[in-house]
Order: structure tokens, then C-alpha cells, then sequence
């Protein structure tokens, strides 16, 4: 069903897309009933305005991307055309009444299958946790209770529990489904023969069940607490399904993408949050759901973060939607410290104000919600840190500063970091801050910091495809020393192809583990030759397709023919590959180091290897969890792997 014309014709009248769009950034003045604005469209980040908007349409000449008022806000709030009608007609104070609602076929109907689905097994777990008589659910209850979280929190964050593994294939949830869905087709019109084929369809569309081994199963999510991920409209559009104490790895398993759930895009909390933001003008990030709840339940209800991958580009741009003031709290390891100093990047670009808290003794804020001291989280959050400060002094923090050599080697870097910094008011006050910090005068580190260039600007990596070509060669030492053997390139060349024969058999598995295509890429692998039958094998239905994409006597042609002769493992489950290839990661991780240890001796330049203790700390983190791919461990690894291939 649809809206009438005439309504929308109404609701077009009535909105002026140039005051909409200032919604969603700065916008300069582009001629008469015109403006220009750096483009707000997921996907394309610009510096330079290319999107020009004028009453009912817009243009990115950029991108390509144009369209009408509704169409704008359907790109940009993840909905369909009825939906976006509804918005600007809210936000234009129109109020439709009965007639405007008409009959006929309509975007909404694609999708609205799925939001029913999703919502009735949001439902279904939540009972299934708190139903006292649900043993099974027992030690989910504990934990949550340990953390903090009561009954009544958990109806409204959505908190569940998922069905036990059984032996088999899973189908606790598709059987719980079954006669909700199938009395809500038959309410919706759909005839009684097509629904059990419409329900299979829709579990497998919302992400909810996949195909295994020529049957329906549900068994991605057995024995996780549930958390209900919501838009930023209050629809609930997926899971993140967290380990309980003791259970199988990963940590967390999310939702994968589906047509209402994109995981670049959708914040954890902002559902909640964004009625608080306009009034605070301030937004929190965090890292987990508990640490998002802890907040939401504090005197300062604005915090957000991202669920089933870091943060992006595009969770940014859609904050500085509401605000562009964001306080930082990510956990105190190495890895959320990394993810606060990405951060950087995006600074300037799009005219942030950070600052970064740095929590007492090491907590979370989820901590701080188990331990009834919610009072104590707000107050440290307020006494957050500006950014640079805090960047500052983790350099500070990190370095070795008991003798004058090792001062000034923590200075150069503490000068370089504001250096790049973009606001030049500030340079000079942190030059002297930094003197007081290491005790040295400020004279010296003025004439050091002006004679300091600039750190030249790197492109970000660009998906999942070796370094090209055409990049500058490494080194003579470096291109020597990855041609040599070592005594794990045995090792790590045997789990590569382990785990190329996974992808050629056992397909599914990976990506019913979201191991594809969100995890594994190329650069894991120990050879290039790996590395290139990865893609063909990406890019082909069988082997005989990926050996028509390679040199017939080339080394990944041998490679090929050797795994058209391997068979599938029937045993193999998505939590033992995802393993496999976290091993993979940190083999490969542990070779590049190794080269750039061995660069650093023969060069005898030991600044090659300052700095790298917080990737030895999570390659130990990461072997001491059962190389958990789903960690923050593992992304702050994969992004450092890319930019040492970079170089």
C-alpha cells in the first residue's frame, strides 16, 4: 500500500529540500534558491562542495547521485519511498488523514516482511530469557544480573536469549516463528500454499536462518544473550549475539547484511539517544552495547556505538547530523586506544570537536553500571580531555621518559602529532605543554617543531585487493627478506591453503560466519601467489573458473590444481574457520614485524620499531582469546597490516 498522490504532491509542496539538507551538514550559498554542501550521501566523502541542492531536487556531481526530496532522504535515512514521505510530512507538520492511505503496490511491502520477522523474534528471545522456568537461560540471567542489567532494562533494550545448540542442525527459532509468521501472511493476503515457501524466505532475507547443507537452519546464534539492534527510527532490524562466560568464540556475532541492516551505517543507540543529543549537543561513543546501555541509563543518555564492525566514515557523517561535538570513551586496552586515534583522520574533514575520556582503573562504562557508580562515569566523562591533549599525552604515556635521550625521542613524536594538526592556533600552547610534560625547554622544541615538515597525507586502502603494482618497491633489504624463507613460512603456506580450500568447499561456512566478506582478505596471506588465488577463487564459482583467471605456469595455477584434488571438510564449523584464519592474521602479522626488525638491525635505524608495542599486545590478546576474528584486537591489526603494505 501506498500514500495518494495528492498527499505526496502536499508534502512536496510544503518542504523546501535546502532547509532539509542543512540537516545533514554545512551549506554555503551557491546562487538564487541554491545551496552547495560537501555530500552527506553514504559512501562518497569529499573536501571540496560538489552537492548542489535547490528546493525539490539535488545533484552531487561527484558521486553522480540526484534525485527528488524523497528520494534524498531515502539515501540518507536508509528507508523507502512511503517511509520518507512520512518523515517529511512529520517534519513539514503535515498530519495525513485516512484517505491519503490508499491501495496499489509500493516500496514499503519489500521490505516490511523482514521488520515484521525481526521484531517477533526480538520477542521471542526476550521471553525466552525472562521466563524464569527457561533453565537453559539461567546463566544468562547471571551474568547480565552481575552487570547490572535488571528485567525490566532488558524489555527495553530489546535483551534476549537465543535457543541451545542441539546436535544437528538448529531450528528452535524458524519452529518459535512459524505460526506467527504464517497467521500474519495469511492476515496480509498472502494464499496459504505460498507461505511456507514466504516464511522461508523471509528468515533467509532478515538474516535470521541460511541455508546448510540443503536445510534451513537458525544455529548462528546458539546459546548468545541477544541484543536487539535498532534504527535510528526505533525498528528493530537485527542482532548482535553475545558469547556467555566459558561459551564458544567469537565474542560477539552480529547480524549479517541485509536489506535494512547496513552495518557502516547503523549506530548501536542512537534510537534512544538522539531525542537526548539536541539538548546535551554532545554525542558519546562507545565500544559494546553494555557500555552503551550504561550511559543511556546514567544523567547523560547520549551515547552510541558501532555493532558488528569499528567505526567508519559513514557512522561519522551521520552523527555530525545531530552534532558535531563527540566525546570519546573506548576501553582502556590497546586496541580501543587505537580506535580512539583513528579518529584523527576525520578531525578535520568534517570540522569535528573531540575530546577522549580516559577512564579510572581500567574500566568500561559497562563496568561502572555493574558497580551502581554510574555518578562517577559521568563525571569523568566531563572532565574528558580536547583531543589533541589526549593524544598527547598517550605518547607520552607510552614512551620510555626517565633519561634526556628518551625525552626528546617521545618529543619528536608528541611535536609531529601537532604538527599535523590542523588548527595552527593551537601549536604554540602545545609546544610549551609538551616541555612541561617531559621537563625540557621550551626554546628547543619551538626551533624543533618549526624546522618539523608536515607528515605527507597516505590514501586510505581501498578494498580487498593487493597493493597495487605501482606503488614504490620496499626496500632491497625488505623485497630480500620477504623472498627468504623462514621457519614459519611452512607453517603459515599450509594453513593458507587449508583456508583456501575452505573457500572453494565450504563457502557457506564463511560467510555464514560473516568471515566473508567483512574478515578475510588477501593480505592475510603469507605468499602473493595465495593472495592471488584468493581473488580468482572470490570471483568464480568453481576451480576451473579461477584457473582460467591465472598464468597457466604460474605458481598459482600449481596451487589451484593442488586444491581441485583436496575434498570438503563436512566437519568444519564457522567458529573452527574463523579460528583457522585468526591464526592466519597473526602469522602474517608476526612476519612483518620480523622484516621490520630485521630492516631496523640492518639499517640501523631503530625508528622502524618505535611504537609497535600495542600490535605485539594484541597479537598476545588475540592468541590468549583462541584468535578471535571478531575482536578490536583483530581490526586494529588488519588496518595496521594495510598500512605497513602501504608503505
Amino acid at each position: 500500500m501506498g500514500w495518494s498522490r495528492e498527499f505526496i504532491e502536499k508534502v512536496r509542496e510544503s518542504t523546501d529540500l535546502t532547509d532539509v539538507a542543512r540537516d545533514y551538514g554545512d551549506t554555503k550559498n551557491a546562487g538564487p534558491g541554491k545551496i552547495k554542501m560537501n555530500c552527506p550521501l553514504p559512501n562518497h566523502s569529499e573536501k571540496t562542495p560538489s552537492h548542489y541542492v535547490q528546493k525539490e531536487f539535488f545533484k552531487c556531481f561527484g558521486c553522480g547521485e540526484g534525485g527528488d526530496i524523497f528520494k534524498f532522504i531515502q539515501l540518507l535515512e536508509n528507508c523507502d519511498f512511503n517511509e520518507s514521505v512520512q518523515r517529511l510530512a512529520g517534519r513539514a507538520g503535515l498530519s495525513p488523514g485516512p484517505e491519503d492511505w490508499i491501495g496499489g503496490s509500493a516500496g514499503e511491502d519489500k521490505r516490511k516482511d523482514l521488520f515484521v520477522a525481526i521484531e517477533m523474534a526480538s520477542e521471542i528471545y526476550i521471553n525466552r530469557l525472562l521466563d524464569m522456568d527457561n533453565k537453559d537461560a539461567q546463566k544468562a540471567r547471571s551474568f547480565l544480573r552481575e552487570r547490572g542489567i535488571t528485567g525490566a532494562m532488558c524489555q527495553t533494550y530489546g535483551i534476549g536469549y537465543s535457543f541451545p545448540k542441539t546436535k544437528g542442525l538448529t531450528d528452535g527459532l524458524i519452529a518459535s516463528l512459524k505460526q506467527p509468521l504464517t497467521k500474519y501472511f495469511k492476515e496480509s493476503g498472502t494464499k496459504e500454499v505460498e507461505i511456507p515457501k514466504k516464511i522461508e524466505s523471509t528468515l533467509k532475507r532478515a538474516g535470521l536462518a541460511s541455508e546448510y547443507q540443503d536445510k534451513t537452519t537458525d544455529f548462528f546464534f546458539s546459546e548468545r544473550i541477544m541484543f536487539t539492534i535498532f534504527d535510528s527510527t526505533n525498528r528493530p532490524i537485527a542482532f548482535s549475539g553475545r558469547q556467555l562466560p566459558g561459551g564458544k568464540d567469537p565474542k560477539y556475532r552480529n547480524s549479517p547484511e541485509t536489506e535494512i541492516y547496513k552495518k557502516n551505517e547503523i549506530l548501536y543507540g542512537l534510537n534512544w539517544a538522539k531525542k537526548h543529543i539536541a539538548k546535551e549537543d554532545r554525542i558519546i561513543i562507545c565500544e559494546g552495547q553494555l557500555d552503551v546501555i550504561a550511559l543511556l541509563e546514567s544523567s547523560l543518555p547520549v551515547a552510541v556505538g558501532p555493532c558488528g564492525t569499528a567505526m567508519t566514515e559513514n557512522h561519522v557523517k551521520k552523527l555530525t547530523g545531530y552534532t558535531k561535538n563527540f566525546v570519546l570513551s573506548f576501553d582502556s586496552d590497546a586496541a580501543g586506544q587505537n580506535a580512539a586515534e583513528k579518529f584523527s583522520q576525520w578531525e578535520e574533514k568534517h570540522n569535528l570537536q573531540i575530546k577522549a575520556a580516559t577512564l579510572s582503573s581500567g574500566d568500561d562504562p559497562g563496568d561502572y553500571l555493574a558497580q551502581s557508580k554510574l555518578d562517577d562515569l559521568v563525571q569523568q566523562l566531563e572532565k574528558a580531555d580536547p583531543f589533541l591533549r589526549w593524544r598527547i599525552n598517550r605518547i607520552i604515556h607510552l614512551g620510555k621518559v626517565e633519561t634526556i635521550e628518551e625525552r626528546v625521542l617521545v618529543a619528536n613524536s608528541a611535536l609531529q602529532i601537532v604538527k599535523d594538526h590542523h588548527e595552527a592556533m593551537y601549536h604554540d600552547d602545545y609546544v610549551r605543554y609538551i616541555g612541561e610534560k617531559l621537563d625540557l625547554p621550551y626554546t628547543g622544541l619551538r626551533q624543533k617543531f618549526d624546522e618539523t615538515s608536515k607528515t605527507p597525507q597516505q590514501k586510505a586502502f581501498q578494498g580487498n585487493q593487493l597493493p597495487p603494482q605501482n606503488r614504490k618497491p620496499p626496500s632491497p633489504i625488505v623485497e630480500n627478506q620477504r623472498k627468504a624463507e623462514s621457519k614459519e613460512t611452512k607453517i603459515s603456506t599450509t594453513l593458507g591453503n587449508r583456508v583456501l580450500a575452505v573457500l572453494l568447499h565450504n563457502r557457506q561456512t564463511l560467510e555464514q560466519g560473516e568471515i566473508l566478506p567483512n574478515k578475510l582478505k588477501a593480505i592475510f596471506f603469507p605468499t602473493k601467489a595465495q593472495g592471488n588465488v584468493f581473488e580468482a577463487l572470490l570471483n568464480s564459482q568453481n576451480v576451473d573458473q579461477a584457473i582460467e583467471q591465472v598464468d597457466q605456469s604460474s605458481e598459482e595455477a600449481q596451487i589451484l590444481q593442488e586444491l581441485r584434488t583436496s575434498k570438503p571438510n563436512e566437519s568444519l564449523t564457522a567458529e573452527i574457520v574463523s579460528k583457522q584464519v585468526g591464526e592466519l592474521l597473526i602469522r602474517r602479522i608476526k612476519n612483518e614485524l620480523d622484516l621490520l626488525h630485521q630492516e631496523a638491525k640492518a639499517t640501523n635505524n631503530l625508528e622502524l620499531i618505535t611504537g609497535i608495542g600495542d600490535e605485539k599486545t594484541a597479537i598476545k590478546t588475540m592468541e590468549d582469546d583462541g584468535y578471535d576474528l571478531f575482536s578490536s584486537e583483530a581490526d586494529f591489526l588488519i588496518e595496521w597490516l594495510h598500512e605497513r603494505l602501504e608503505k
